[in-house]
């Protein structure tokens, strides 16, 4: 991989990054959120995309296998991640006939070191508004020492003093998830996004069901949906 290459990249897409400063995420309660998780097996990746209305209507689960063309480098990730998804999202959008409002991505946006994880990427590629939430930071907080331990306690994460995603504790006791804004949101939309999601699990609810189906698809036991 071109480093050189890839952070060019990344500083042409952060060209068009809409976050705004402030301000709660509107959605009526039909409207789609989808959601994304992929697991990989060799040199394909099973994505699962979860359909589900904000009103917490679950419509399912669809998943599909897709190869992987790019290697993995650390803060780069979008590159080898992003077209699967974007791939599956095409799919999804063909064979259900509906488009989202929301993309809710289990990784990365603008916490990461140039503000360009994998739900960065896929919402400017796929120009739908994205959220990511991810299970560890890439951007250093001192979380373990300043989060509070009860349920929805929150952290900000901050890049050069920009404020790009917070840590957030879905259940009291529990390891905190890492929210942050993909594109077309603010930082505060992404984290009332997540708190909306939330389950019984530290996970956001949506994403464990598409991370089940995804392991259950990579070894086997799940048919492939799509395209």
């Amino acid at each position: 991989m071109d480093e050189k290459k890839y952070i060019a990249k990344q500083e042409a897409l952060l060209e068009k990054l809409s976050i705004p400063e402030t301000g709660e995420f509107q959605y009526d309660e039909a409207d789609f959120i989808f959601t994304f998780d992929i697991q990989y097996k060799g040199d394909i990746g099973f994505v699962a995309v979860d359909l589900m209305e904000f009103s917490g209507k679950t419509l399912g689960t669809f998943v599909g296998k897709y190869p992987v063309t790019e290697e993995y480098k650390p803060g780069f990730f979008a590159f080898r991640e992003g077209p699967l998804l974007l791939a599956a999202l095409e799919d999804v959008i063909a064979k259900s006939g509906i488009t989202p409002l929301l993309l809710v991505i289990d990784g990365h946006g603008t916490a990461h070191p140039r503000k360009m994880g994998v739900a960065t990427w896929m919402g400017i590629k796929s120009g739908i508004t994205s959220i990511g939430v991810a299970k560890d930071t890439l951007v250093k907080v001192p979380y373990k020492e300043k989060l509070s331990k009860e349920e929805d306690a929150t952290l900000e994460v901050r890049l050069d003093d920009e404020l790009v995603g917070f840590v957030l504790r879905t259940s009291e006791n529990v390891k905190p998830v890492f929210v942050s804004a993909g594109n077309g949101i603010s930082q505060e939309g992404a984290l009332q996004i997540a708190k909306l999601l939330k389950g019984e699990f530290r996970i956001l609810e949506p994403i464990r069901r598409a991370d089940q189906i995804a392991r259950e698809a990579s070894r086997g036991e799940r048919p492939i949906d799509l395209p």
